[in-house]
This record gives structure tokens, sequence and C-alpha cells, in this order.
């Protein structure tokens, strides 16, 4: 560093961002040496939006084609390579991955959290956020320090449990219409964007046969969602392109709406 340069504040080096970074070390290299390109940035990707505690990503073959601009069989392909040489682990489905994914220790930086379940699932509040969050398809797949606190806060305020999850999953509804009728955006990532369901149905909470229909309505927008990508990836070169487009498909009809 030449004299000319000086470092921020006392002199010591400054992350630009607290949150959301990653410690690539001697692991990461070590999976740079082992795996192939494509596997490796695939490898590059999970770190960066694994949860940081379990060292897990939950999401599908088909989020990972779009988010990687790749073809959904390039995607399972390196999926297979990480498997295979014993990097990761992974829930596998009848249409390919669609699961868990977990990265194994030797290829983590983070120390195992063996006191996660202590320290989250202990509190079952906290803990059944956390698997509703990362069950609903259309989120980061990341539930971090952040999200712990913003859930705890939740329970503080003495939100019922089953508004929370009702709440997470008629906005996780919504997500998937814009989804549909307006292409793709930015996914979930905060627990704050579920406050105004929340207070939406504190003052008025859903009935029960709406209720007991939102899980039902969730997974067949989402199921829907998958096709549209699916569909757009064999007609586009670029998966990034597999946007659903609203003039050639038409709108989605908003059916959990209308029953509430």
């Amino acid at each position: 560093m030449s004299s000319s340069q000086k470092l921020p504040g006392n002199g010591k080096l400054l992350l630009k961002k607290r949150t959301d970074w990653f410690a690539a070390g001697e692991e990461f290299l070590k999976a740079m040496e082992l795996l192939d390109d494509g596997a490796f940035k695939l490898f590059s990707f999970l770190c960066l939006k694994a949860d940081r505690l379990t060292a897990t990503y939950r999401g599908s073959s088909d989020q990972l084609a779009f988010a990687l601009r790749k073809p959904r069989p390039v995607i399972e392909s390196c999926l297979a390579e990480l498997k295979a040489k014993g990097v990761c682990t992974a829930a596998d489905t009848a249409d390919g991955f669609g699961g868990t994914l977990r990265i194994e220790n030797e290829f983590w930086p983070y120390h195992p959290s063996t006191n996660v379940s202590s320290a989250q699932c202990t509190n079952g509040y906290i803990a059944a956020i956390r698997q509703q969050f990362l069950a609903l398809g259309c989120t980061t797949g990341r539930f971090g320090a952040s999200e712990e606190a913003q859930a705890r806060s939740l329970e503080r305020r003495g939100v019922p449990l089953e508004i929370v999850r009702d709440a997470m999953i008629m906005a996780a509804c919504r997500k998937y219409l814009s989804w549909l009728n307006n292409g793709y955006s930015e996914p979930i990532c905060s627990i704050a964007y579920f406050e105004s369901v929340i207070a939406e149905f504190l003052r008025c909470p859903p009935p029960p046969d709406y209720r007991n229909n939102l899980p039902i309505e969730l997974k067949r927008l989402a199921n829907h969602w998958a096709r549209r990508v699916q569909t757009r990836q064999k007609q586009l070169p670029n998966p990034r392109d597999a946007q659903p487009d609203q003039q050639s498909h038409g709108k989605i009809r908003d059916d959990v709406e209308e029953v509430y």
C-alpha cells in the first residue's frame, strides 16, 4: 500500500456491509480445486445463500437454474457432481432436487452449529416460523440472525403463531401471483415482509375454512410457477429470460383473495 493510500477509521480494514457476506477461506479454495467450473459456481452461490447456522439451502432445481442462468439439466449435473464428490448432501424428488441441500463440514468455514436445536428449536415459536419461512419456496432460503430477531419480536408482541403462519402463507400466495402475472421479482428476504398481512389478520382473523385452504392454494400457485419457468426454459436460450410473459399467458385469477 502506498503512503498516499489511507485506511478508513483507525487504520483497520472495514467491511462495506456488516451482514450478508461469506467467510471464503481454505474450505472455499479446497472446493475450487476439486470441482469443475460449473459445479464450483453453483457451490459459490449456495455458500452465499445458505443458512450460516445450519449450512443448508432450501430451494429447487428450477430456482437454481433461474438464479444462475443455466438450463435445468446443467444444474442437475452440477448438483450430482457436488454430491458425488462429497461437497454436499441433498434430498431428491421424482422431479429432481427439490428440498434441502446441506454443505458438508469439510467445505463449510463455520463451526457446525450443534446447538441450533437449543438456540432456536427449544423456542417452538421461532422454530415454527423458521420452518415455515424456508418451506414457502419464494424466499431467499435463508433464515439468519436478523430473521430470528424479527420472529422473536413477534413473539414478544404476543402475536399468535397461527396468525403468523397464515400471514406468511398468504403473502407467499400473493408473491407467486405477482410472479405469474407480472414476471419475476426479488424473492422474500425478511420476516418484515409479512408485517402488513399479520396486521390485516390480527384485525380480522380468517375463518377456519379459509385458513385450511391457504396451504393448498400456495402449493397450486408454486406448482404453476414451476411449470411456467420450465416452459420458458425450453423456449429460450437464456434461462434468465424465463420470466413468465404476461401478454402471452394472461392474468392468473386470484382465488385466495376471492375467498376472503
